[in-house]
């Protein structure tokens, strides 16, 4: 199947709180302009933000500010270690759209996370991973 774009890449779709937010290429995806990057949330490292402080980070960002856009990655916090293992960053993300579920959807997030080649990725792997979340 051949792709249609849905419309001009990087075309202003819409402000939401004063936040432009742009076609990603020709898809249906719209991000804001910013996005909030989450490497060091709830990492063991003595000045990271704990999680009540990442979800006022994200309260503020997406809820108040216009912003869609959360960059993180499955082995995100870093540092990690023993109270905050990988993974934890998306745990403390996916908490917050539970609790705020009533202020904001799922779908109304765009979620950019990376993928740490270990020998293991494969596209086989990849698909059995996704259908099995």
């Amino acid at each position: 199947s051949s792709f249609k774009p849905k419309g001009p890449t990087n075309e202003v779709v819409k402000v939401v709180n004063g936040m432009k937010r742009r076609r990603l290429g020709g898809s249906d995806i719209v991000v804001s302009e910013l996005g909030l990057g989450t490497q060091r949330w709830v990492s063991v490292d003595h000045n990271a933000p704990d999680e009540k402080l990442c979800f006022d980070f994200m309260d503020e960002a997406i809820l108040k500010s216009g912003v869609n856009l959360l960059d993180t990655a499955e082995q995100y916090p870093i540092p990690s270690g023993i109270g905050s293992p990988e993974g934890s960053t998306e745990e403390c993300i996916g908490k917050w759209l539970k609790e705020r579920k009533g202020s904001v959807k799922r779908e109304d997030v765009v979620i950019a996370t990376k993928l740490q080649e270990d020998g293991m990725l494969t596209h086989e792997t990849l698909r059995r991973t996704a259908r099995e979340v």
